[in-house]
């Protein structure tokens, strides 16, 4: 009996116990998406194989140390007269340690480590810029679950409105108050307005959907964002901003690594300068006591002389990269410059509306509440309230627009200015 109490007793906890559900700020939403997003991943990998490069362009040109092992056969023929060395066949085998250390490459070596420096420095860049449209995809996402959730309770709250008004026309409609046209019509409204609820769940499911493919978390709860960043008092001030947009300090980069490479395939043609050593011992395996050792160190300059074109080739190849890199450069800069110019401008007119659609809200309201009023009397009909809800409706769903479009703009525009990561940073 006992054991059934207690049983019973658990049961009934457990049922109890509701899961929790904690609700997610856009802060938070965009942590996560730094962590999950995979493209951001990659760009961080890219930036680990530029310093592995950087690396390698350092060793280049350092100390190479080689031990070479020799077995083999061998056959001397001396012109007559001459007994050194002595003619005839032999087999030999021996061991020799190389030293071989660039003395000058003639700017080689500087040249390949600037053009790795430029390299990892775009790379860098390009992590950044990764960051911040994850940051922006982010806020769309999100905005889009919050404004898809305020549409549903709009067209939920016009459902229940359209149903109050059924019920109405339908017992004005038995007292013949109302004809049968005008039943048909508020019928017919109240029909549209279940479908808008199913279309606009729908829209919400694949905005959520959207949220979790870009933050991995579940959009269950997500706050109204309640403060917006700064923005720059006019366009003037933004577009002096640009400079420091992570693309574009990234294509800049790019150049300045295509310049090197470049140089880079000029330098080709330079003279080396190398300081060579060799200790080394050798036994002639059929004579006795033919051991011998030998010491060198030489100082050698290699020349290029004829490459066969290889050369031209590189440099054309390479200078072709620069021109492109300027050109993506100026390309991106000018696509920059047109993007804030545009969102500023949007953003603009966001502003300037809002108090307008806040009065136009203010005032669909109070038409609808005397519209109710007259046509309990008789002056207004169904149709003429029917008109009113929707124009409510309209307004406030223009409202609830207005309000994320600002939010996305915001966001929209410090990306475009180069200033997105800055933000999320100093929060």
């Amino acid at each position: 009996m006992t054991k059934l109490k207690f049983k019973l007793l658990f049961l009934i906890g457990s049922l109890s116990i509701a899961p929790t559900s904690f609700a997610l700020t856009l802060d938070q939403a965009v942590d996560a998406a730094l962590v999950h997003e995979s493209q951001l991943r990659l760009s961080r990998l890219n930036v680990a194989q530029s310093q592995a490069m950087l690396q390698q362009a350092k060793q280049q040109y350092g100390l190479n140390v080689n031990l070479v092992g020799q077995y083999g056969h061998e056959k001397v023929v001396t012109p007559q007269g001459v007994y050194v060395p002595t003619e005839g066949s032999r087999n030999f085998h021996g061991a020799e340690l190389q030293f071989d250390y660039p003395l000058y490459t003639f700017g080689r070596y500087p040249t390949g480590v600037n053009a790795a420096k430029m390299q990892l420095a775009a790379r860098e860049q390009a992590v950044s810029g990764q960051s911040s449209d994850t940051i922006l995809q982010t806020v769309k996402v999100y905005c889009n679950v919050l404004k898809q959730q305020a549409l549903l309770d709009l067209k939920i709250q016009m459902r229940a409105n359209l149903k109050q008004s059924l019920y109405e026309a339908e017992r004005r409609f038995k007292v013949g108050m109302i004809t049968r046209a005008d039943l048909a019509q508020v019928q017919a409204q109240y029909a549209q307005g279940i479908a808008d609820v199913v279309s606009v769940q729908s829209n919400l499911k694949i905005a959520q959907t959207q949220f979790n493919l870009v933050t991995g978390q579940v959009a269950q709860d997500l706050k109204q964002i309640a403060n917006l960043p700064t923005i720059p008092a006019n366009v003037e001030t933004a577009l002096r901003q640009l400079e420091q947009h992570p693309l574009l300090r990234q294509a800049q980069y790019e150049q300045q690594a295509a310049q090197q490479q470049y140089r880079l395939s000029k330098l080709e043609l330079k003279p080396m300068l190398m300081l060579n050593s060799r200790a080394g011992v050798q036994d002639q395996l059929e004579t006795l006591n033919s051991k011998s050792e030998n010491y060198s160190v030489s100082a050698q300059l290699k020349i290029p002389l004829f490459d066969d074109g290889l050369n031209r080739a590189n440099r054309l190849k390479a200078l072709t990269d620069v021109d492109l890199a300027k050109q993506k450069a100026q390309t991106l800069k000018q696509n920059l410059q047109q993007d804030i110019q545009t969102s500023y401008a949007q953003l603009e007119a966001i502003r300037q509306n809002r108090l307008a659609i806040q009065e136009a809200v203010q005032s669909a309201t109070v038409a609808l509440q005397y519209i109710k009023k007259e046509q309990e009397v008789g002056t207004k009909t169904t149709f003429d309230e029917l008109t009113a809800e929707q124009t409510l409706f309209d307004m406030q769903t223009q409202q609830v627009l207005n309000d994320q479009d600002e939010v996305v703009l915001v966001y929209q525009l410090l990306d475009q200015m180069g200033g997105l990561n800055a933000v999320n940073n100093s929060k």
